[in-house]
């Protein structure tokens, strides 16, 4: 933004920050003191409506999982992740969050005003130390309530009800959004020097998500959109949780430690929790009812909601379904949140690659913070070398489906059965008909048709999966993990 005082002119680099979960926040906060003008949009209220606030409410603690105890390492952690990886994650991605992750935890620890429940961390399901420490916020504030401050300190403009809906590009650099402010309803040009995305996974794609409805793709379908690459979109993580709402994630621990029926019969002991998913999903497909058979552990850590359910009281059991829970895959970004797009940054759950195949629990807060501030620094380093964007730009958007609320339902119906196993003839024919919806010709967009617009773009990302660009051997300058390091 350029400003003029006398005969000096001046230029202050804005950032628009789509999301107001961790890792936006974060990413805010690190430009905003480094003295750039920060936007941050939110489709609700901000700092409550994504997948960081409904953390809380989806299990009994907040977990973060990083190196805590004597023997464990930075390259120890990096190991099981690259083994649970399995070849998929991008090539330094796992590396930053192997060795940030302890100092990372700590920071969040100290920012989020946070209180470990117990005084040592305690052992995950699948690994062999503890990592896993559980906390919750002191006083039981707002998660994010505390880095909403430091933001506003730090000038950070905070703008609730306030749509993203597609990129503004100039000569292959994005240089802004187009917007929707609900409250007036009408479309918007803003103008930047950085877009980032920080706008979570693809929850809300699907109809039973532990994501808030906001989370429906948005990173995915904004760059998609815009033709930047992708990372395994198809990548995600499907959790068991308790069928009547609010669903209740029943902790690793509860599901492998308590018995779980199929049809009234039981399953098998001994499987890890993506087989518990993978088996849940096949049964829930053959329109069988999975039930949880609760221990005096698992009753424990169920909501009293459903402990209070009748089937429960009489019976000791709870209905489970599966819910989408995590993007493992998304937007494809080097170790700084650089995208192939000039001028486009993406940041915790909307960026893809950290993890690969499988995801680690309690690493979600530490991506966000850890990418969030790598973005930034980022930003600040690339803006030195390109100079202030341009006040223009073509739109480049998720086309606006006609008839959006049938689009909904028909979406509802297309992906519900697809949460976690996809098979190749369900994905195809899902693919023809939600590739195949009417869209508006022109520019005319509103809140309704956007939104579904959004949904379907993500949707055909995720299904059509990997973004066969990305498969260019040592994939985009400026994509690989060590380019233009800030």
């Amino acid at each position: 933004m350029w400003q003029t005082t006398g005969v000096k002119t001046t230029w202050t680099p804005r950032a628009l920050v789509v999301g107001s979960g961790l890792a936006g926040l974060e990413c805010a906060l690190g430009l905003g003191t480094r003295g750039w003008q920060v936007d941050v949009l939110s489709p609700g209220r901000v700092g409550r409506d994504g997948a960081t606030h409904r953390l809380h409410a989806l299990a009994p603690w907040v977990l973060l999982t990083a190196p805590w105890v004597r023997g464990d390492s930075p390259e120890r952690f990096l190991a099981d992740l690259k083994r649970r990886g399995q070849g998929d994650e991008r090539d330094g991605l796992a590396e930053v969050l192997a060795a940030e992750a302890h100092p990372a935890a700590r920071h969040l620890i100290e920012t989020l005003d946070l209180v470990p429940v117990e005084p040592e961390p305690a052992i995950l399901p699948g690994d062999e130390v503890p990592r896993g420490m559980r906390c919750l916020p002191r006083n039981r504030h707002v998660l994010l309530a505390p880095l909403l401050k430091r933001c506003e300190a730090a000038g950070v403009r905070l703008r609730g009800r306030t749509l993203a809906v597609g990129l503004l590009a100039q000569a292959g650099r994005v240089t802004g959004l187009l917007i929707i402010d609900r409250g007036r309803g009408t479309p918007e040009r803003l103008y930047a020097d950085a877009v980032v995305l920080a706008c979570g996974g693809v929850g809300a794609v699907f109809p039973v998500t532990t994501a808030p409805r906001w989370t429906r793709g948005s990173g995915l379908a904004l760059a998609s959109a815009g033709g930047a690459l992708l990372h395994r979109p198809e990548l995600t993580q499907a959790l068991p949780v308790t069928a009547t709402p609010p669903m209740f994630f029943p902790t690793s621990a509860a599901l492998l430690s308590s018995g779980i029926q199929v049809n009234g019969h039981a399953m098998a002991p001994g499987r890890d929790l993506e087989a518990v998913t993978w088996e849940i999903a096949e049964a829930l497909r053959r329109g069988a009812p999975v039930s949880l058979d609760a221990s005096s552990e698992g009753a424990a850590m169920l909501p009293p909601r459903a402990r209070e359910a009748a089937a429960f009281r009489g019976e000791g059991r709870v209905a489970l379904t599966l819910a989408m829970h995590h993007a493992i895959g998304g937007v494809a970004t080097d170790a700084w949140g650089r995208t192939s797009l000039p001028g486009l940054y993406a940041c915790g759950e909307a960026a893809g690659g950290v993890q690969g195949r499988r995801r680690t629990m309690g690493t979600g807060l530490l991506e966000a913070t850890i990418f969030g501030k790598r973005a930034a620094r980022a930003a600040s380093g690339d803006i030195v070398r390109t100079g202030p964007g341009a006040a223009a730009g073509e739109v480049l958007a998720p086309p606006v489906p006609l008839d959006p609320a049938v689009l909904e339902e028909r979406l509802d119906a297309l992906m519900g059965p697809l949460v976690a196993v996809r098979p190749a003839e369900a994905v195809a024919s899902a693919l023809r008909e939600i590739g195949g919806w009417p869209v508006k010709e022109g520019e005319g967009v509103d809140e309704k048709g956007a939104l579904a617009g959004i949904r379907r773009q993500a949707a055909i990302a995720l299904l059509s999966g990997e973004n066969a660009r990305s498969r260019v051997s040592g994939m985009v300058v400026g994509l690989r993990a060590g380019a233009q390091d800030p």
